[in-house]
């Protein structure tokens, strides 16, 4: 029977990774439950939803191994709270766990430990190791532009695929919501990734797995038939791939814009961040009207009222009005970091495409809106 005492640092890491994953609300309680797994000199923290599934191993001075599981809100809770360096976990009757540290003792209710969900994470594949903060740079260029349209399910994850970029394969990362299109590059050559076809990871399994990047300075990820492992030194993340195929995001890309405004980043940001402060979803499309070395924008809410600014901008071609929903130029340009971005276009009725010097690899394709 499970006994095992462990530093609480060590466990609070493990629990708050694990407890993201965790189902709070489930028709199958098991998966609001941790696994917990004493043996050899570790902890083992599992946590799953049956489409993701995390596993923190926690060094430990383990008396007796054994398994069960906990449930995982109340076991979080409990190690956030507790103020002593060490805690003891030790199993008891009828699937019960004590939990003790300093005068504290308290009992848990477990389940059945053979009905937690049976996962991947031990496959045997081939991994490529990433710089944490090139992925997670990647991910928050595109994570906001996902579907959350049920019946776009193929839409509703990220794209992970290699493309060949001047004769160096490099890792890309694509997401669309059937209005605009964000493409993101880890420039790094991935000729040695074992990633033969483009996958789809699903919202949820993206954001574990940027958190898990949070944690460490170079992450391996790994991909095989069903599902990618990604890794550090004591976890393992398994993410099941969304069935369904993604568009040919290529042929969107509009690289054939004739015009060029060139913006200040954070000049555009903060004035689009004042404008939508009597934006609602009924009343977010503002007028975008671009003149010589003039962006003026507008936006109207029949409940609220109306607000406008201008601000200077590098542009040279005849006038140009269109529409635009606010908060897809606010999204696109808080996750981009050149100092001066390009917006290039057609005329009022295509889509524009928003790319920056210092942001390699990026493209934001925004689809025109009537305003």
């Amino acid at each position: 029977m499970l006994h095992a005492n462990i530093n609480v640092p060590d466990l609070l890491k493990g629990v708050n990774l694990a407890v993201s994953v965790s189902e709070k609300k489930s028709s199958l309680p098991i998966l609001s439950h941790f696994m917990l797994e004493a043996k050899d000199d570790s902890l083992i923290i599992t946590a799953s939803d049956l489409d993701t599934t995390i596993r923190e191993t926690c060094p430990a001075v383990v008396y007796s191994p054994g398994r069960l599981t906990v449930p995982g809100k109340a076991f979080h809770s409990l190690v956030r709270s507790i103020k002593t360096d060490t805690v003891s976990l030790k199993e008891g009757e009828q699937m019960t766990l004590e939990f003790l540290a300093g005068q504290l003792k308290t009992t848990l209710f477990g389940l059945s430990a053979d009905s937690f969900p049976k996962s991947n994470l031990d496959a045997d594949m081939a991994f490529k190791s990433f710089v944490s903060k090139d992925l997670i740079d990647a991910i928050d260029k595109v994570i906001f532009s996902i579907s959350n349209r049920d019946e776009r399910f193929n839409l509703s994850g990220v794209y992970m695929v290699i493309d060949e970029i001047e004769d160096v394969k490099a890792l890309r990362l694509v997401t669309s919501d059937g209005k605009r299109l964000s493409i993101s590059t880890i420039t790094e050559d991935a000729d040695d990734f074992s990633l033969t076809r483009g996958v789809i990871m699903s919202k949820k399994g993206t954001q574990e797995l940027r958190r898990l990047a949070e944690t460490v300075g170079e992450i391996e990820i790994g991909v095989g038939y069903t599902s990618i492992t990604a890794k550090t030194p004591t976890s393992l993340l398994e993410i099941h791939l969304l069935e369904g195929a993604f568009p040919e995001y290529r042929a969107v890309v509009p690289l054939a814009n004739d015009k060029r405004a060139l913006i200040n980043r954070q000049s555009f940001l903060e004035l689009l961040k004042r404008i939508a402060l009597i934006a609602e979803d009924d009343f977010k499309i503002g007028k975008f009207e671009f003149s010589a070395n003039n962006l003026h924008i507008s936006l109207s809410n029949q409940t609220v009222g109306e607000s406008q600014e201008a601000i200077p901008i590098e542009y040279e071609g005849e006038t140009v009005a269109t529409g635009f929903n606010v908060f897809f130029f606010i999204e696109a340009l808080s996750s981009v970091k050149s100092e001066i971005v390009s917006l290039t276009f057609i005329d009022g009725k295509q889509s524009f495409l928003l790319t920056g010097p210092d942001d390699p690899g990026y493209f934001g394709v925004i689809l025109t809106s009537t305003f």
